[in-house]
């Protein structure tokens, strides 16, 4: 029988007893990024986080400045510099800057 996780903006969200559980730590992935692809760096500026996408030449093309991860992550995925696993990792080095911003802790780009 299904269970009731509670509520997620007003709606009733299910459990089903049927679903997929996939056990992601025992996968394997390629390590790194097709050579040419462009790459960020990020950090904390002015109390600001600050996102630059350099591209395959090594050119500091465009910086994303801005205090919100969410509206950085948005930005920077909707202008579709790199493919999906990229694009995660940078969003999860966006959140853990904006961390690190609110609570006054050193930030350094993994």
């Amino acid at each position: 029988m299904p269970k009731i996780l509670g509520k997620c903006l007003g709606i009733e969200i299910t459990i089903k007893p049927d679903r997929e559980i996939v056990l992601c730590d025992e996968l394997e992935f390629p390590c790194g990024w097709k050579e040419g692809d462009g790459y960020f760096l990020v950090k904390i500026e002015a109390g600001m986080i600050c996102v630059g996408y350099v591209d395959g030449n090594h050119n500091l093309d465009i910086e994303f400045r801005g205090s919100d991860p969410d509206k950085l992550i948005r930005e920077v995925t909707r202008r579709d510099f790199v493919d999906k696993p990229h694009a995660a990792y940078i969003a999860a080095e966006i959140i853990l800057a904006g961390h690190c911003l609110e609570n006054g802790l050193e930030y350094i780009q993994r």
